[in-house]
């Protein structure tokens, strides 16, 4: 009986010694992880962060040139790997705060993009995904290729905390610059002539591509005034790059009844691009006017009137030569 008695005292001495090593071992970690933060924690531990970087579906539809300003946002999750003995150690981070810093990499030259936070915070929960959000403000410019694929690179950087290894990853998120159709015209010689009633006058327009894709213009004269002809040409196909131009003409006939002419018109043509391969695309309309006076005597079918009397004068003169012999 004392023998067991005795045994059972060692057992629990042991017992004792063993609990207390693992409090002393856990005590010993906790203090080295509080007083050397950026050890390594080895390959048996190997925590590491692990940061992912994206945004929703605000780039769906895509991003007009200039006067649109798309806010965007950006979606910034992160959570810890471990080694094979890491689960411990990680339990001692939960909720600690690892620093995220964001930066801009690169854009096309026609983009600007912009970061509403530079630094965000995440926190620790062991076994799971956290996840934080920043604002991105995306514009374009009007030289932005319609369709063409536009990105934004990010780097993404998370410290290091602990024995938890710090991480750097850039992302690249894609968006589509809009078609913009815009133009821009110019009358090289004049929008007004003074002709006579016989005569026509012919305007020249040229027209400017200031939009991001090879461009139709489609053009109209509207309300044709009474007894007045107008025609301009139809349509112009402006090439694709800033500078592209393409002329189309105007050309008016004055009112010819017969007697004297004092008419004066405004003629007006509307001017509507479009996207050449793609005409759902439209711009808006817009309008050049030409005037036109048409002053003097109109005598229609006088040169008719010539010949019948030339006509005339012939025959009487063979009837006379003939009536003497």
């Amino acid at each position: 009986m004392c023998k067991i008695r005795k045994n059972g005292g060692t057992m629990t001495k042991r017992f004792k010694t063993v609990k207390a090593s693992i409090l002393t071992g856990i005590i010993l970690i906790s203090v080295i992880i509080a007083t050397t933060p950026t050890i390594s924690a080895g390959p048996l531990f190997n925590l590491q962060s692990v940061l992912n970087v994206s945004w929703g579906n605000e780039t769906n539809q895509p991003v007009v040139p200039r006067g649109e300003l798309r806010q965007l946002t950006l979606t910034i999750t992160h959570t810890v790997t471990r080694g094979a003995l890491g689960q411990f150690l990680l339990s001692l981070y939960q909720n600690a705060q690892i620093t995220v810093d964001l930066q801009i990499t690169e854009t096309p030259s026609w983009c600007t993009a912009t970061l509403s936070q530079g630094t965000v915070a995440v926190m620790v929960v062991p076994n799971e995904i956290t996840s934080r959000t920043t604002q991105l403000s995306l514009q374009v410019e009007d030289n932005a290729p319609a369709y063409g694929l536009g990105y934004v690179k990010i780097k993404a950087t998370a410290r290091q905390v602990g024995f938890i290894k710090g991480f750097e990853q850039e992302f690249t998120l894609n968006f589509l610059p809009d078609y913009k159709p815009l133009i821009q015209t110019t009358l090289p010689n004049t929008n007004t002539k003074q002709i006579g009633p016989l005569d026509t006058a012919t305007f020249k327009i040229d027209i400017q591509n200031l939009g991001n894709a090879r461009t139709k213009v489609k053009l109209r004269v509207l309300d044709i005034p009474v007894g007045w002809t107008a025609i301009v040409t139809d349509e112009i196909i402006l090439e694709e790059g800033a500078g592209s131009m393409a002329s189309a003409y105007l050309t008016v006939k004055p009112p010819k009844g017969f007697g004297y002419h004092y008419d004066q018109q405004t003629i007006t043509v509307s001017m509507q691009p479009v996207k050449a391969d793609q005409e759902t695309k439209v711009g808006a309309i817009s309008y050049a006017s030409f005037l036109i006076e048409s002053r003097g005597f109109s005598t229609p079918g006088f040169e008719m009137v010539i010949f019948i009397a030339a006509f005339a004068i012939v025959m009487t003169t063979l009837f006379m030569i003939r009536k003497r012999k």
